[in-house]
């Protein structure tokens, strides 16, 4: 008898937890005036994308190469390494196949800039020495 008291007492214990653990202190509230229920998860599901490179105007020696000796990129185009990473230069005064001529080894420039729309937009540049 005393074993199936303790089963029985056991049993109860193990409900009640269950029940409690189910009522919560956030649980979201009925939709109020036909606004929608409050949730703790974001609605937009994205992550934000971490800007890579500067955001105002800087000067600064970069490594320069052209699109066609970049793996991932494999056309011409002027390129420069902010981050780790190649970004599109863009400059009036460069030509599609600027640093083509340098090939694999790249360049150095000097360049005053900034990040824009995915490219580093430059309002000078001159080869470093």
């Amino acid at each position: 008898m005393l074993r199936a008291m303790t089963k029985l007492l056991s049993l109860s214990l193990v409900l009640s937890l269950f029940a409690a653990g189910c009522t919560s202190d956030k649980a979201a509230e009925p939709a109020k005036n036909n606004e929608p229920a409050k949730a703790d998860v974001p609605a937009n599901n994205e992550t934000p994308k971490k800007v890579v490179g500067p955001t105002t105007m800087e000067t600064a020696v970069l490594e320069a190469k052209c699109g066609c000796s970049i793996d991932g990129v494999g056309h011409c185009g002027n390129y420069v390494l902010i981050e780790g990473k190649y970004v599109p230069l863009m400059h009036p005064s460069l030509g599609k196949m600027e640093f083509c001529k340098h090939k694999d080894a790249g360049v150095k420039i000097k360049v005053s800039g900034l990040m824009k729309d995915g490219k580093y937009v430059a309002d000078q540049w001159q080869l470093a020495k």
